[in-house]
């Protein structure tokens, strides 16, 4: 199995008692096989989280696409034909740089169901990594 075929949307939140969560949390698995938790935001509705991987995820009949990725603040400014914004959480700066390039792969070629953008991944579908200043 390639590091693309690994890299896929993984589905919703599971909350029997808890139905009205099941929405929100969305998990993603990267170019690693590791699955990621997100919360998912509507385009400017994004929490001003420091240490965050936001995937830009556009819906469409077969499923959600990642259409674009970002590193840093989570409130960027989404891409226009983003639907919803999932955000990852991270604690250190190491696990984001890994969080970063392993979620990376969904637009490399995994994205299921569905595929990424026609054509190979491109500078305007990773958005630049803006640290926070400090203060």
């Amino acid at each position: 199995m390639t590091r693309i075929d690994r890299a896929k949307y993984a589905g919703e939140l599971a909350a029997t008692k808890f139905p009205d969560l099941t929405g929100r949390f969305q998990f993603w698995c990267g170019g690693s096989g590791r699955r990621y938790a997100t919360s998912r935001y509507l385009p400017g509705q994004t929490p001003a989280y420091d240490l965050a991987v936001s995937l830009y995820v556009k819906r469409t009949e077969t499923g959600p696409k990642v259409i674009a990725i970002a590193a840093g603040l989570a409130d960027q400014a989404a891409p226009t034909d983003a639907d919803e914004v999932h955000v990852h959480l991270v604690e250190r700066i190491e696990a984001l740089a890994f969080a970063h390039r392993d979620l990376r792969a969904l637009l490399e070629g995994g994205n299921t169901p569905g595929t990424a953008p026609e054509g190979m991944m491109t500078s305007s579908n990773v958005i630049p990594f803006i640290p926070r200043r400090a203060a």
